[in-house]
């Protein structure tokens, strides 16, 4: 091997060098590009819902908690006529019993344990019978699971229920159709 070829080797290597630099530079400046793209379309986004989200604020208005209850229900797949006539039965702080005529339904804040409900406790008087939270079914309403402006329909309906009460933005729902024992 000669010294011009042991020169040409080198640049070769040089060159392949150089290019891999400005090939992997490219790719930074590219993918930092394309973040940035993201990031804009992310903001973009949560604005667009933070202003759809205020638009329907503005235009809820939920006068009868009960009946608001009702109509949303029945948007879901519940068991049959269990949102028909609801009335509510009991309250204490931060749950609602109501009775309808296909069943029972109590509504509580996620982080209240309906076992208490169940067995009573020196701050609660027994709600529910012994038993009857193992024949229920448990549903979590949010606007995740619901619908968008679900929080906000709660919250107006929260403070006719619990005035003093901060509104939970999700609630646990508990159904017993008319049958299974739910009380």
């Amino acid at each position: 091997m000669t010294e011009a070829d042991l020169a040409l080797a080198l640049l070769l290597v040089g060159g392949f060098a150089l290019l891999g630099a400005l090939i992997t530079y490219g790719n930074a400046r590219q993918a930092q590009a394309i973040r940035e793209v993201g990031e804009v379309l992310h903001e973009w986004a949560i604005r667009h819902i933070q202003l759809s989200r205020a638009t329907a604020a503005s235009a809820i208005r939920i006068e009868d908690p009960v009946a608001w209850l009702q109509e949303a229900l029945s948007r879901l797949p519940l068991p049959e006529g269990i949102t028909r006539g609801l009335a509510s039965e009991r309250q204490g702080r931060g749950w609602v019993l109501l009775q309808s005529a296909a069943g029972r339904l109590l509504l509580t804040r996620p982080e209240i344990d309906p076992a208490l409900l169940e067995r009573g406790s020196r701050f609660v008087s027994p709600v529910l019978p012994r038993g009857s939270l193992r024949k229920a079914q448990v549903l979590e309403l949010s606007p995740v699971t619901a619908w968008p402006t679900f929080d906000l329909e709660l919250a107006q309906a929260w403070k006719r229920w619990f005035p003093e009460d901060p509104p939970p933005d999700r609630v646990r729902l508990l159904i017993w159709p008319e049958g299974t024992n739910g009380r």
